[in-house]
């Protein structure tokens, strides 16, 4: 019973820890930069 306990926690973990890698991955990525702001001169601050 107790291996059993432990096999399920790990998994309960490991599942946890995926969907908090999935969701990191899609806040922190940095191509969304580029298609928010699709404007080509970055360079020229003037308005």
């Amino acid at each position: 019973m107790g291996i059993l306990t432990a096999v399920g926690f790990i998994v309960f973990l490991g599942v946890i820890l995926g969907v908090l890698i999935y969701f990191l991955r899609q806040a922190l990525d940095s191509n969304d930069s580029t298609r928010i702001d699709s404007h080509k001169d970055h360079d020229n601050f003037s308005q």
